[in-house]
């Protein structure tokens, strides 16, 4: 985050890298994609996961209460790189770009701050729900771990080319769940739409459902793997 802000100093749209937390979501989104992974899928590996079960009474509180931890850790590195932010801003940029100066939608820099912290927070559930169905699945976290960096980084690229490719289909293509992973862009740059072909809430929506989805389908999983 530092680096990236130092490398922003004299750029004219340093108010963006602000509200973006310096790129520091998707520094937490990789820790947070391995944290998911080993939280589940070591579990199975080196065979813990009998115990976990035994005292646990069932894997049904086992699974809610790994999800329930995944998602606390998510909290934690949302609230870690909003904290770093209100810190390194005025370390670099001494006193310009006030968090009280107008930004996007009429909002202040701050509102606009918070606003991108939330609005990452809820587009990280499809990337947790996704992980939890491929720990689930696979038998190593090394597997879930580059699978889900892969999507994260590699996913909206694919639904963008897909979409351009798919002609009149793309009314259905742009359901797609990569698709969902623009949500944070178009709320920073609303003319991401030419590229989801969804609006804000159309997006926000569709991480919430495929998050739910992705879980059940983990938890169906995780129910039925072997130990």
């Amino acid at each position: 985050m530092g680096i990236v802000g130092a490398m922003t100093i004299h750029s004219s749209d340093a108010r963006f890298y602000i509200s973006a937390g310096f790129a520091g979501f998707q520094w937490a989104m990789i820790m947070l994609i391995v944290i998911a992974a080993n939280t589940i899928s070591s579990e199975f590996e080196y065979g813990t996961i009998k115990h976990l079960i035994v005292q646990g009474n069932g894997r049904t509180l086992v699974f809610l209460a790994k999800f329930l931890v995944i998602g606390a850790y998510d909290i934690y590195l949302h609230g870690l790189v909003f904290g770093l932010t209100l810190i390194l801003k005025p370390l670099i940029y001494g006193r310009r770009f006030a968090f009280n100066q107008n930004y996007l939608y009429g909002q202040s820099l701050m509102t606009n701050l918070v606003t991108e912290t939330l609005v990452d927070l809820l587009g990280s559930l499809i990337i947790i729900g996704m992980i939890v169905m491929l720990a689930c699945v696979s038998k190593t976290s090394a597997v879930a771990i580059a699978t889900g960096i892969v999507v994260c980084f590699v996913g909206q690229g694919v639904s963008e080319l897909l979409l351009k490719a798919a002609g009149s289909l793309s009314v259905i293509l742009k359901w797609n769940p990569f698709n969902m992973l623009f949500l944070s862009n178009e709320w920073s740059n609303p003319s991401y739409d030419h590229n989801t072909l969804l609006s804000l809430p159309s997006l926000i929506w569709g991480n919430v459902i495929y998050a739910l989805v992705f879980l059940v389908l983990g938890y169906e999983m995780f129910k039925h793997k072997p130990i």
